[in-house]
């Protein structure tokens, strides 16, 4: 794991493997774990792979904590590697940060692979925010036992094993924990001022889109798949149903972008 300082904060980033420069984003309360566990190298990519603000050990301006800061950073760190154009995709929070970065910095994306987006050009739902604000609260005092006792909590415990589980895993996360405030903010933002902006982007998008997702609507995927032009929308499916399909679908569709 390589360390550097940007705008008076420490991040974290790794590269691995050789040839096309392939940036790939974690969603929110993950890390590069989330990519390593998902990916499955090829030869001739090189990953790069970084712990966002507020996850792993990278540290977090709280005031500046947007999507437009998130982009600033991936696109700091692709100037440090002297990378002037990449191939990128995302999960979630990294999906909405790709969005950001193709529609403010057009130039530096070669080809773009959305999976799972969790916003479109409006805030998540009222819903899932207040679950995710609950969730905060709790991390910062309290503990499992209190968010069991909360709105949230009821918000989130029935829609899906998987759903449950990211409402509960990161109590024992220790970046989780200390950067509780990342689901008290982000949630309310949007990676885009407004969806006519996606009429901008020229670059060939996927969309990969499953159903049984509370956090990650299919209908997002619809959405940004029907403004983007060209965009392809590809259902996949829910990691209940099939993670081993799931996983296997992401990667046959990183080969397609990159090959």
């Amino acid at each position: 794991m390589y360390k550097w300082i940007n705008h008076g904060l420490h991040l974290e980033y790794e590269i691995s493997g050789e040839g096309i420069p392939f940036i790939f984003l974690h969603g929110m309360g993950g890390s590069v774990k989330q990519i390593q566990s998902t990916y499955e190298p090829l030869e001739g990519v090189s990953l790069i792979n970084l712990n966002q603000q507020g996850h792993g050990e990278s540290e977090a301006c709280w005031e500046k904590f947007d999507f437009d800061h998130l982009a600033d950073d991936v696109c700091d760190l692709m100037d440090r590697l002297e990378i002037k154009k990449a191939y990128f995709a995302g999960i979630s929070m990294g999906a909405a940060v790709c969005l950001n970065l193709a529609v403010r910095y057009p130039q530096k994306v070669e080809k773009l692979l959305l999976i799972r987006n969790a916003w479109t050009d409006h805030p998540m739902s009222d819903k899932v925010q207040k679950a995710y604000y609950d969730l905060g609260a709790c991390l910062q005092e309290g503990g499992i036992e209190r968010f069991y006792t909360t709105e949230g909590w009821q918000i989130v415990k029935e829609p899906s094993a998987y759903t449950c589980n990211a409402f509960t895993s990161p109590f024992e996360d220790k970046a989780c924990v200390k950067y509780w405030q990342k689901y008290q903010i982000l949630p309310d933002k949007t990676p885009i001022p407004n969806v006519e902006v996606l009429k901008n982007i020229q670059v060939p998008v996927t969309i990969l889109a499953c159903r049984n997702d509370l956090c990650h609507p299919y209908e997002y995927g619809e959405y940004l798949a029907k403004h983007i032009p060209g965009a392809v929308l590809l259902e996949i499916p829910d990691k209940d149903k099939d993670g081993a399909l799931h996983k296997q679908m992401i990667n046959e569709a990183i080969r397609e972008m990159l090959f």
